[in-house]
């Protein structure tokens, strides 16, 4: 009996258990490290919806496991700790490096969003999260957000 379920990129499925790639403290003493100059800044499309805010933000190449999102009230905060190993001709390189890319990007939202039921997806270089609007401001509001 041949399996008649076909997946389509597009289909949302649940990934399993989020296990970050690196710790909270792990991305902040990188970026003590780097020179500001050299931080990089990703563009950000934030749009406003009638039960919520969309967030897009443009960041291609990284894994979901490389992101650290947090809110604190209507501050969102979006931290990338991207590992990049190039190698080319793997069987013959005299030199390996690997290239660090860590950033930190604060989006701050209007005071009317519920951050403890944002949610967050990666797909084709793009995250997207989904703010959900209220009538009353939560107060201190600190949350990890999971990326699906």
């Amino acid at each position: 009996m041949e399996n008649s379920i076909s997946h389509h990129s597009d289909d949302l499925i649940y990934p399993g258990e989020y296990v970050p790639l690196l710790k909270e403290e792990q991305i902040k003493e990188e970026l003590k490290r780097l020179d500001k100059a050299d931080t990089f800044l990703p563009a950000v499309n934030v749009a406003e919806l009638d039960n919520a805010f969309k967030v897009e933000v443009a960041i291609p190449g990284v894994k979901r496991e490389e992101f650290l999102i947090q809110a604190d009230e209507n501050i969102l905060s979006v931290c990338v700790m991207h590992i990049e190993c190039d190698v080319s001709e793997p069987e013959n390189f005299h030199l390996h490096e690997f290239n660090y890319d860590c950033f930190k990007r604060q989006i701050t939202l209007p005071k009317n969003v519920d951050a403890e039921f944002a949610g967050a997806e990666y797909r084709e270089g793009i995250l997207r999260l989904l703010v959900p609007k209220t009538r009353r401001p939560a107060k201190n509001i600190h949350k990890t957000i999971v990326v699906y």
